[in-house]
């Protein structure tokens, strides 16, 4: 049996939703993956059709879209459950069903998490999170968990057919804006350095991937975006 099944649900407000693969979702299973828990990566997003393994906890990301399909799952599985991501940041009240809300970023709690739910102590419903200070400490993407993580679809954008093999990427996080339209819920940023964006940048290239395309609420407000951009260049992709 698993300590941990994450699971990748369909987005309804995507024409593909295979378009996507939710970076919290890889970036966690890295995280649990490293710490020495069995774990695995269920991908629902092209639809719900096939069983869950059984697994003493269950994870879900959820965008607001999402958030349907991860109570309908929760309610029919006999492990804990675990929710985090924006949805679960913004509307913690509307996920009482889950026996964890993750409010913020989960790779600096999902440990604790874990220990408690396998050990069988009690936590409080609503947590929330240390925001992670260092992101270089945080491990790359567990791209290799997953069958196909990468989009043929993602460099062109949506509707507009298929191109090369892409991934997104995230350089920072946060946003020093406070735009009524925007869901972060973090008003300052932190960034990671160029080398480890570069080195993530090289392992996704021996992993076939040449395009990139970066989530960052602002990309260009990175301090280095200048050396950025020319480390980039270096490497020779599109």
């Amino acid at each position: 049996m698993l300590d941990l099944a994450l699971i990748a649900l369909p987005n309804l407000a995507l024409s593909n939703p295979r378009m996507y693969f939710s970076l919290g979702i890889l970036y966690i299973a890295a995280v649990v993956k490293n710490a020495g828990y069995r774990t695995e990566i269920i991908d629902y997003r092209g639809g719900i059709d096939k069983r869950l393994p059984e697994a003493s906890v269950y994870g879900f990301s959820c965008t607001t879209p999402e958030i349907t399909a991860a109570k309908d799952l929760a309610l029919k599985v006999k492990g804990k459950t675990v929710v985090g991501g924006a949805h679960a940041s913004l509307c913690p009240e509307d996920c009482e069903i889950f026996d964890s809300v993750v409010v913020g970023e989960g790779e600096e709690v999902i440990i604790e998490i874990m220990e408690n739910f396998l050990d069988g102590t009690n936590m409080p419903q609503i947590i929330h999170a240390p925001r992670v200070r260092d992101l270089d400490s945080v491990p790359y993407p567990a791209w290799d968990m997953v069958e196909s993580p990468f989009s043929e679809e993602l460099f062109p954008g949506e509707r507009y057919g298929k191109g090369a093999k892409a991934m997104t990427v995230l350089a920072s996080r946060g946003c020093p804006y406070d735009c009524n339209f925007c869901g972060n819920i973090y008003r300052t940023v932190r960034y990671r350095t160029v080398p480890n964006i570069i080195g993530e940048l090289e392992e996704l290239k021996r992993r076939g991937v040449y395009y990139f395309r970066f989530e960052d609420d602002n990309f260009t407000l990175h301090p280095q975006f200048d050396q950025l951009c020319c480390e980039i260049k270096r490497l020779h992709v599109r």
